[in-house]
């Protein structure tokens, strides 16, 4: 499993600033230009040799240059397809919806304009997969690039923009990381960078940096709160593994982003699993609701871990918040000595969803919760079971909401945990014969085609009786409505 690291240089010189700004603007440089020539089926190795010729680099450096271009054109290629298939989705939408009937002039004239504009979007990305292309790329971000040309910000501040990455991959036969290494000794921690300058002997000119790893000291105890990184690190490069180095610099400072195998150092066994129980967890903007199940499926206990300022706090600070709510979620299985079942989402840019929606699933960071749940269990030795996401919360609301008293999110929770066993979910008796008229044709669907089948009825239900649909009118008036049916 691998992790990054964050840490900072410290105490950076005159000198030392103009020689790292230096070897920025190189590397850079390098990188976009074997991009070009990348787009333009250059060969790979010859390629190397060429640019390590031009810019002066060692073919380390050129390597790690042209590797980062091609990396960077094919994540491209996967996003145009990513945004095609979308973008083909979203015109089906729209054309469905632009073809119902007792639309208003002014409403399909808005259809119609953003059919077309979709349609558009759609040809755009095809017309790039069939030439094996991708859309232009601006280096320093667009952002930036608009400001620049509405004369917002200097000329100086967007050539820093393009100019202020360095990487280096590692190398375990060189001992982790030839041109950017990390050196312990007894003055401390320092990064010694080779250089462009050369010595006599063709030798790469290497300077030491002080180097701040990360490590919280508690001011009562002297503990060391959180994670040891500055330890960790320690320990991994003992080992002689590679690992890779990224220097950015950002407002006149110069961050330094290690990535390392971090199962290199430690050994993950697998001590909590399902065969006692399991914890069913659904994600959720404002928190994480956990269920636990017996091995036969029954439910046991639930609770909610609620977390608003994950819809609204800042980037590094949800981030924290994910990884806390993961601890106390894997803290929650431990003490009941079971393993974790969660939804495997992908969430995708293909459906039209309210404006409101919209802002909530912005904040939503779904990636870095799942990401912080599996980080955890792993860490923790919890058994970790991902299932499909289909009809989850549909189920924790028609089926388990009233017959258990939680939640509806805990009722979805519970049916991930369910899942996750293989248990399948039957139609409760009042819902099927209340709700389905056809029950031949009801009993030849699938699991997943008859919870369709449930909340379609339901819906119509709710439209006969000119109800809005939603989560609350079901709570609170399930059975006026189907007494009503």
């Amino acid at each position: 499993m691998k992790i990054t690291i964050k840490a900072k240089l410290v105490n950076v010189s005159k000198e030392t600033d103009t020689t790292l700004s230096h070897m920025m603007l190189i590397y850079c440089t390098a990188m976009r230009f074997s991009f070009k020539r990348l787009l333009e089926s250059a060969i790979t190795g010859e390629l190397e040799k060429l640019v390590s010729a031009k810019y002066g680099l060692n073919i380390r450096q050129a390597k790690d240059a042209v590797e980062e271009a091609r990396q960077t054109i094919a994540s491209q290629k996967e996003l145009v397809k990513l945004n095609y298939a979308n973008y083909t989705k979203k015109a089906e939408s729209a054309e469905k919806a632009f073809n119902r009937k007792n639309l208003s002039d002014a409403k399909r004239k808005r259809l119609d304009a953003k059919l077309d504009k979709r349609k558009k979007k759609q040809a755009y990305y095809k017309s790039l997969i069939d030439v094996d292309t991708i859309p232009p790329v601006v280096f320093g971000t667009k952002k930036l690039f608009h400001e620049r040309c509405k004369g917002n910000i200097s000329k100086q501040e967007w050539q820093d923009a393009r100019n202020n990455r360095l990487l280096s991959r590692g190398d375990k036969t060189l001992s982790g990381n030839p041109n950017l290494r990390i050196i312990v000794n007894n003055d401390g921690v320092f990064l010694e960078v080779s250089t462009l300058e050369r010595t006599q002997n063709n030798r790469a000119v290497k300077i030491q940096i002080p180097l701040y790893l990360p490590q919280k000291l508690s001011k009562k105890t002297g503990a060391v709160n959180g994670r040891d990184y500055r330890t960790m690190m320690f320990d991994y490069l003992k080992t002689g593994e590679a690992y890779q180095v990224e220097l950015i610099k950002r407002d006149g400072e110069y961050y330094c982003h290690i990535t390392i195998d971090e199962s290199k150092i430690r050994e993950y066994k697998t001590i909590h699993t399902g065969h006692t129980g399991l914890v069913g967890i659904d994600t959720n903007p404002d928190g994480l609701a956990l269920t636990l199940i017996s091995r036969d499926g029954n439910y046991l206990k639930s609770t909610y871990l609620r977390q608003h300022e994950l819809k609204y706090a800042r980037s590094d600070r949800r981030e924290n918040l994910c990884g806390e709510l993961a601890k106390q979620a894997v803290e929650y299985a431990k003490q009941h000595n079971c393993g974790v079942a969660v939804e495997d989402l992908r969430f995708s840019k293909d459906k039209d969803v309210s404006s409101k929606f919209a802002r909530i699933s912005h904040q939503f960071i779904y990636k870095k919760l799942l990401l912080a749940i599996i980080i955890s269990c792993i860490r923790a030795g919890v058994e970790l079971i991902q299932v499909k996401p289909q009809y989850t919360s549909k189920i924790g609301l028609y089926k388990y909401y009233h017959q258990y008293g939680i939640g509806v999110h805990n009722g979805a929770a519970m049916a991930i945990a369910r899942r996750a066993y293989g248990l399948k979910e039957k139609i409760p008796k009042p819902l099927r014969d209340k709700l389905i008229k056809d029950a031949d044709g009801f009993n030849t669907k699938t699991e997943w085609g008859k919870w369709a089948a449930i909340d379609k009825a339901i819906k119509k239900a709710l439209q006969n009786n000119k109800m809005k649909g939603g989560t609350g009118f079901w709570q609170r008036d399930r059975k006026t409505i189907l007494r009503a049916v």
